[in-house]
């Protein structure tokens, strides 16, 4: 257990403290560490939204799942990554989305209750959390700009700007495979394949499976207004 609990040293929440620190402050409160199979549902819809998640190793998709069974996958959290942030204080009852074990993984998982004892021991943490739903909302708002845009060159430039930018590298490392990067911005796999072959052809990127090496920024910005 306490090698589970070491990991949340490199967790937003409790990066300011030591591994002793974390273990003290754990102790006065309440939690529960779940291992979750490969596609195990984790959170979703039918579940109350009173608990918050961590990701103490593997990954989990954040899926919206519609009628006709479609999903869409919103976004892949790893290792130390808080599942639910922005819903376990939102004014709703159940989990807007579904939460799905990418690969077996543990998450340490803590109650509303709970985790405002936190706060209490620790403000630091209230801090931390609250600029890491702010993060949240600025991230949901850039898949909606994605969203907006006209064509799909204009989605795939715009995706990569943002994250050229977030990474400060114009290599810039996929978090996920491209299937999940097409469902991100709303378009089919095939599509995506044959437009980023486009962008290669014309000297704007290249890639492999999980790197894209942008050539020219210049042109992603010009893709954008198209």
């Amino acid at each position: 257990m306490h090698t589970k609990i070491s990991v949340l040293k490199n967790c937003v929440l409790f990066n300011h403290l030591s591994i002793d620190d974390i273990t003290h402050l754990l102790s006065k409160i309440t939690y529960n560490v779940r291992t979750f199979s490969k596609n195990e549902i984790i959170f979703s819809p039918c579940h109350p939204a009173n608990t918050l998640g961590i990701i103490l190793d593997g990954s989990v998709d954040v899926q919206k799942i519609f009628a006709c069974g479609k999903a869409l996958t919103v976004n892949r959290r790893q290792q130390c990554e808080l599942i639910a942030d922005a819903s376990i204080f939102a004014n709703i009852d159940f989990y807007p989305s579904t939460v799905t074990a990418n690969d077996n993984c543990n998450i340490l998982l803590i109650t509303k209750d709970n985790l405002l004892n936190l706060f209490a021991l620790d403000q630091r943490i209230m801090t931390k959390f609250l600029e890491s739903v702010s993060n949240r909302v600025l991230a949901l708002n850039n898949t909606i700009e994605i969203l907006s845009l006209n064509s799909v060159t204009a989605k795939i430039a715009y995706f990569l700007m943002l994250e050229q930018e977030k990474q400060k590298s114009n290599t810039i490392k996929l978090k996920f495979s491209k299937k999940t990067l097409a469902e991100h911005i709303n378009v089919s796999r095939p599509t995506l394949s044959r437009e980023l072959k486009n962008m290669q052809l014309e000297g704007i990127l290249s890639f492999t499976k999980k790197t894209i090496q942008i050539h020219s920024l210049k042109s992603l910005e010009e893709l954008c207004s198209k």
